[in-house]
């Protein structure tokens, strides 16, 4: 019987699409806040967003083929699963050679994007120019849905998006001044600090250098 009932239960997926849809037919104010308000209870959450692309896509693809260049997503999702898995995030999914994850730490966050970029550096060393792979990739902090291990949704996933897929370049890690405020990444002096303004979105960030980051415990 309990197994019976736990297969019955809803997944946070079914739970979360229910009250948008419920939220998106109501007319009432006061009905609508509830509901607001029940989904940030139940969905709410606050961390890292980490998202990242794979640099030359189109030109890739249309050089080799859309095969070859399906094998090397294939390859750095070997390659990313892992290190996300040991510095604590949650991998939430993978959309063609965007990975989007979680993390409760920005320090987390910083040290995975480094360590992944740092892994597929050396696995390049040993294969051909046409083998290579490349990750760009933006982190940002702040309030958001989180549906459950899924997917999210908030400014901050916005805002990595933006940083990760139109403003980062191959290898290069860009996080938000907001992100750097929740971590305990010290920025070499001479690091480029940037301001974009992306779809009528002001994002300050860190345009961090490509090398292992240096942490300090937040007092």
């Amino acid at each position: 019987m309990a197994n019976s009932a736990q297969k019955l239960q809803p997944s946070a997926r079914q739970v979360f699409d229910e009250l948008i849809t419920q939220y998106a037919v109501c007319e009432r104010p006061d009905e609508q806040t509830r509901i607001r308000n029940r989904i940030w209870e139940q969905f709410g959450a606050c961390g890292a967003t980490f998202i990242s692309d794979m640099a030359n896509f189109s030109s890739t693809s249309r050089k080799l083929g859309v095969c070859h260049f399906l094998k090397l997503i294939h390859r750095a999702r070997l390659t990313i699963a892992p290190i996300i898995a040991a510095r604590n995030g949650t991998l939430l999914k993978y959309d063609a050679d965007n990975c989007y994850a979680f993390f409760a730490s920005t320090d987390d966050a910083i040290q995975a994007s480094l360590d992944i970029n740092a892994e597929l550096f050396l696995a390049n060393q040993a294969l051909d120019l046409s083998e290579h792979i490349y990750l760009s990739v933006g982190i940002d902090y702040g309030d958001l849905l989180l549906v459950g291990s899924e997917d999210f949704y908030g400014d901050p996933v916005n805002t990595a998006s933006k940083l990760g897929e139109d403003l980062a370049v191959k290898g290069e890690v860009l996080v938000t001044e907001r992100a750097i405020a929740e971590s305990g990444y010290v920025a070499p002096e001479n690091v480029e600090r940037m301001v974009a303004r992306v779809s009528d979105i002001e994002i300050s960030y860190l345009r961090l250098p490509m090398r292992k980051s240096s942490m300090q415990a937040k007092p």
